[in-house]
């Protein structure tokens, strides 16, 4: 009878001390990314005997608090947080690139250019107003250069946070990384869980992995009986069981195809802050190289346009309106593409627009004066003091497709932009952290509830060693008796 009453005892010993093992291991891992909180599982030991007294209990197992509802809205939410996140980061390096409003900023350029261009319709032949109209056009085509070189700057950089997948340290890279040591952790549950071993150390790492990919690329996981996981992102399989894919970059960043595929050739489009950057690459930044090309070529238009068909002060006429002369006939005042005399308007202007040499060279080469005609007495060859043309440069400022107006609508767009990303992360991030809350209230480790929970079981296990050393006074004492 002593025996039993010993076995019952130290099998309450055993409960206690896993109990209190258990307990302190979460506390020990309450900051553990991935951690869930384990408990201790008990089962009465069958009754035995002609009365049929209970036997004690055994360790069932230690197994984790989880829910898979909240596992998987908490996985769904690291993806949207990831690429909301990483949107608004882009935004915010665009709207770096832009200025405004701000007395560096191009509207502030071309306001000066106007403005100077009015001063030249008062002061036709003032070589000093002719040299600032000239040495502002030049500000105006380098500024538009250096946005556009800042624009490719930070899609080339976007490519390299990416990387290509393979030896880099690019969010690509650590893709692969992750997705390989899921399937390894896979490989080690499914071993360990068949083999009646505790796994659940491998189910905590692989959960923080499994958070990691998902603010990266964006993914859906499930869970065979088995415990493998299996992993999918942007339609592609990119885990099951101990397989893992291996992610590759395509295209590029200069040509606007920048892409994911596994290493055996599929396309995937994922989400997730990698998802995030590929839209930027590929959409986002084109839209707004784009943009400002447009502003260039309307610039560019318009200012050459109107080159073309006035006169100098001098007399000198603009090509379309020279017809025979053998004089001097004024240059374009815009060129691109490193082309000495033309502009051929493109998606990419605002890289290659340039002030022509030969104005450059000679600023009186600006078309003040109108073309003869009714209501001037113009001739070609003949010096004049007619400011029309040059007035009409000056109100380019207030056409609704001049470039003015073409860069506001830009700004006003990249603000609205901005402005939702901005809101968009904030509502991505609050989803993640109630998600992230919903889990824990599960999974997560109360320090305070660990403690008296680890005080509990002292206090069992001291009662426990209590009944033994009662029973063992016990038995010494029938044996001195006999």
């Amino acid at each position: 009878m002593s025996d039993f009453g010993l076995s019952i005892a130290a099998s309450g010993l055993n409960a206690d001390t896993a109990e209190l093992d258990t307990a302190s291991n979460n506390l020990s891992n309450i900051n553990t990314p991935g951690y869930a909180q384990e408990i201790v599982n008990l089962s009465p030991e069958a009754a035995a005997g002609p009365l049929e007294a209970g036997r004690g209990v055994t360790v069932a197992s230690v197994s984790e608090l989880t829910d898979a509802v909240y596992e998987s809205a908490n996985v769904a939410a690291e993806g949207v947080q990831g690429a909301a996140n990483q949107t608004n980061e882009v935004m915010t390096s665009i709207e770096a690139v832009f200025p405004e409003p701000s007395s560096d900023g191009l509207s502030a350029q071309l306001s000066t250019f106007w403005s100077d261009l009015s001063t030249l319709a008062a002061n036709p032949n003032q070589a000093g107003a002719q040299q600032t109209v000239a040495a502002d056009a030049n500000g105006l085509a380098q500024a538009l250069n250096t946005t556009s070189t800042q624009l490719s700057d930070l899609s080339a950089s976007l490519q390299s946070e990416v990387g290509t997948g393979s030896a880099d340290s690019g969010t690509l890279a650590q893709a692969n990384a992750l997705l390989r040591q899921v399937a390894q952790l896979n490989q080690g549950i499914v071993a360990g869980d068949s083999a009646g071993q505790n796994v659940n150390a491998l189910s905590d790492e692989r959960r923080s992995a499994v958070d990691q990919l998902a603010g990266l690329l964006g993914i859906g996981t499930s869970t065979a009986p088995n415990g493998a996981m299996t992993i999918n992102s942007g339609g592609v399989q990119l885990v099951s069981g101990n397989v893992a894919e291996t992610l590759l970059s395509t295209g590029s960043a200069a040509t606007g195809n920048l892409g994911v595929a596994t290493s055996s050739g599929i396309a995937l489009q994922p989400s997730g802050s990698i998802g995030a950057d590929l839209t930027a690459v590929n959409t986002t930044l084109p839209g707004y190289q784009s943009q400002l090309s447009a502003v260039a070529n309307a610039l560019a238009g318009n200012l050459n346009t109107l080159q073309a068909n006035g006169m100098a002060a001098n007399g000198d006429p603009g090509a379309a309106i020279a017809g025979g002369y053998t004089g001097t006939v004024l240059p374009n005042i815009f060129v691109d593409q490193g082309s000495a005399s033309s502009y051929a308007p493109s998606g990419m202007s605002a890289a290659t627009i340039a002030v022509s040499s030969a104005y450059l060279s000679d600023p009186s080469l600006i078309a003040t004066a109108a073309a003869p005609g009714p209501g001037n007495s113009n001739v070609i060859g003949t010096a004049t003091l007619d400011s029309a043309n040059a007035q009409a440069m000056a109100a380019v400022a207030g056409s609704t497709t001049g470039p003015d107006s073409l860069y506001q609508s830009l700004i006003g767009t990249l603000g609205t932009e901005a402005s939702n990303a901005l809101g968009t992360s904030t509502a991505a991030t609050n989803l993640a952290t109630t998600a992230s809350s919903n889990l824990s209230s599960i999974s997560g480790v109360n320090q305070n509830q660990q403690e008296v929970d680890i005080l509990s079981a002292q206090n069992a296990f001291q009662a426990a060693s209590q009944a033994i050393n009662a029973i063992n006074q016990s038995f010494q004492s029938l044996l001195q008796a006999v």
